[in-house]
């Protein structure tokens, strides 16, 4: 480990995390995957499956641990951890709850609502995680970080996002929500032109966000260029609220409120 570089020592730091694996067994993993976190994990469990006596047995989950833990943060008058019970697992987790980390996790856990989970989402999430304390949870917090850098699985959790940040009953989410939970996930990923485009919405659209606009917005973060000198060219068909952005743009920011 003394001759990687720093990146290449986290990188190990956080294959282990996600897999429990030796470090040894990660380094090779890595090195096999081109220090590829997503690649590497996918190797050490393909190796597990056709050959399971050559790579470390996963350590199990307690199901009398589970349930104790999911009694702790259980809501006193329903089967569900509500957002008292979420607030006091941040807390034990030593994270915010504004964390982006905290995405990932429900996106683990398959959770359908924001700022609750239910008892299958938590108990199967912990399992697939393989946790059952918040000493192993915690442990896994880097390695769940780093899932937000890889472009595939941010993808996958910012389409997620939508849903599970949806008003129940709801098809569109309201734009004040929208802004802050854009402002949250391109702080990992930021976008050069995030302040302007919350800055014309406040300014000129003030009304819900589509799940269209939603999904798109990545699309067009990733695709057109700062300047959109390429926006013509990109070959995609954007939604109204993002031609409306370029034109604000191209005026210098003067676009008349509908």
């Amino acid at each position: 480990m003394h001759r990687l570089s720093r990146q290449k020592k986290e990188q190990v730091e956080q294959f282990v995390a996600i897999t429990n694996a030796p470090e040894k067994l990660a380094l090779n993993c890595l090195e096999a995957g081109d220090w590829s976190i997503e690649a590497a994990v996918e190797l050490y469990f393909q190796a597990a499956a056709h050959a399971p006596m050559t790579v470390p047995a996963t350590p199990q989950t307690s199901e009398n641990a589970l349930q104790q833990l999911y009694r702790h943060y259980q809501d006193a008058q329903s089967d569900m951890i509500l957002a008292e019970g979420v607030e006091q697992l941040c807390h034990d987790l030593q994270v915010s709850p504004e964390d982006p980390v905290m995405l990932v996790l429900s996106w683990h856990f398959r959770a359908a609502t924001m700022c609750e989970f239910s008892k299958e989402e938590f108990m199967e999430g912990m399992v697939s995680l393989r946790c059952d304390s918040i000493q192993k949870l915690q442990r896994k917090l880097p390695g769940l970080r780093a899932e937000l850098q890889d472009d595939r699985k941010f993808k996958e959790i910012y389409i997620y996002t939508y849903s599970f940040a949806l008003d129940k009953g709801k098809k569109c989410m309201p734009q004040e929500t929208a802004i802050a939970l854009w402002r949250l996930l391109f702080s990992v990923k930021p976008w050069p032109l995030l302040d302007t485009w919350c800055e014309f919405l406040e300014q000129h659209h003030k009304r819900a966000i589509s799940r269209d606009t939603w999904a798109q917005l990545l699309d067009f973060a990733q695709a057109v260029r700062e300047d959109l000198s390429n926006f013509e060219d990109s070959g995609t068909a954007w939604p109204y609220l993002l031609d409306d952005f370029v034109e604000y743009m191209r005026n210098g920011k003067t676009l008349a409120s509908p």
